[in-house]
């Protein structure tokens, strides 16, 4: 008589199967809802990081982009005595690639054109010829008013003056620095008002113009502009009004630049140290 097989363990172990395989679709449902939660956790975090990266990709043209104007106007302003109306020329024609928007020439102008109103506009920038100062050019202005650049170190002048006091030399006074400061347009969502938020929020100490005496402008100071005559504070309300009353709102961060180019000509009276 044969021996009926011990299926006991068999039978359990098809049972746990069965019990598992009923108890996956549910699991796999929490799963998902869990992932779903986490998800909404962590994509506005993902969305705030890319809109940021886009937002100081476009600073940091703009601020390159200055750069470069702001070597362009200097060197423009070596090669004609120091001329504002030079310097603010070369200025125009650097900025105009940041505002033009096509390969032809209509864009080219309207390009050029909104350089032009911004550089003109002493809300939104400000120019400064910070050396040589007024008192150099009165320290070492030959009859004919102008600082000579050829033959410095064969020059008399008189030590005594008072602006040489910080041990300016004639060499040094034909080192034309120039400075620029621009409110430039922060157009990424969120991340603009965030930016501006935290930029006003900076102490409105007066932004330091430094003489050849010594001082400098820190980082701190470089986030506020010293435009339309109040050195504090950073640039405009972001909400003005358009000419049909509607209130437009518009979010801008000060962009400064400097550039050092030794004078090509003899330097002059430009007419105005500062622009507009």
């Amino acid at each position: 008589m044969s021996r009926m097989p011990n299926l006991g363990p068999r039978v359990a172990a098809l049972k746990g199967v069965r019990a598992r395989a009923s108890s996956a679709p549910g699991q796999a449902r929490r799963s998902r809802g869990q992932a779903t939660v986490e998800y909404l956790y962590v994509i506005p975090i993902l969305l705030i990081l890319l809109f940021g990266a886009l937002q100081f990709s476009f600073i940091y043209e703009a601020k390159i982009t200055l750069n470069q104007a702001v070597f362009t106007g200097t060197r423009q302003g070596a090669l004609n005595g120091g001329s504002m109306d030079a310097i603010q020329d070369g200025l125009e024609a650097g900025l105009t690639p940041l505002f033009t928007r096509g390969d032809d020439i209509t864009a080219l102008k309207t390009g050029r054109r909104a350089a032009h109103t911004l550089l003109t506009n002493p809300s939104l920038a400000t120019t400064w010829i910070v050396n040589p100062t007024s008192g150099a050019l009165a320290a070492f202005a030959l009859s004919d008013g102008t600082i000579p650049n050829d033959n410095l170190m064969y020059r008399d002048y008189d030590p005594s003056h008072p602006v040489l006091g910080d041990g300016m030399s004639i060499q040094d006074a034909n080192l034309l620095k120039v400075r620029v400061t621009i409110c430039y347009p922060m157009v990424v969502p969120i991340i603009n008002r965030i930016i501006y938020t935290v930029v006003s929020g900076l102490s409105p100490a007066p932004v330091k113009v430094d003489s050849y005496g010594g001082g400098s402008i820190g980082a701190p100071e470089l986030l506020k502009s010293a435009v339309n005559g109040a050195a504090t504070g950073t640039c405009p309300s972001p909400d003005t009004t358009d000419a049909n009353g509607n209130t437009v709102h518009h979010y801008s961060i000060p962009v400064t630049s400097e550039a050092v180019v030794r004078m090509q000509s003899p330097f002059a009276d430009p007419g105005s140290w500062t622009f507009p």
